[in-house]
């Protein structure tokens, strides 16, 4: 069965952004993990000043959205491309 690379790749991203955003936003209310964000500031063009507030929450969910959605089409890429694979191995093992 072979995956929708787009459909995936949405998926991926919805679900990445929203809970990039969600994770940032408890930072900014509880404290939650602050030294995490600290850290990944610097891969978040724009991020960085502010991080600990809801305008960084933001930009997280956003920028989360683009790479998950990369990396969502890459993984569906290369998943359409091993089932192919195995259904060509599987059909010479059969001749």
């Amino acid at each position: 069965m072979r995956l929708n690379s787009k459909a995936f790749a949405f998926a991926a991203a919805i679900l990445s952004g929203v809970a990039s955003f969600l994770l940032t936003l408890l930072s900014v209310l509880t404290g939650f993990a602050k030294d995490f964000f600290d850290v990944i500031a610097p891969f978040h063009p724009g991020y960085s000043p502010y991080k600990h507030s809801f305008i960084g929450a933001l930009i997280s969910g956003i920028w989360m959205f683009v790479y998950g959605y990369i990396l969502g089409a890459v993984f569906a890429y290369l998943y359409n491309s091993l089932v192919k694979e195995a259904k060509n191995n599987k059909a010479e093992r059969k001749k």
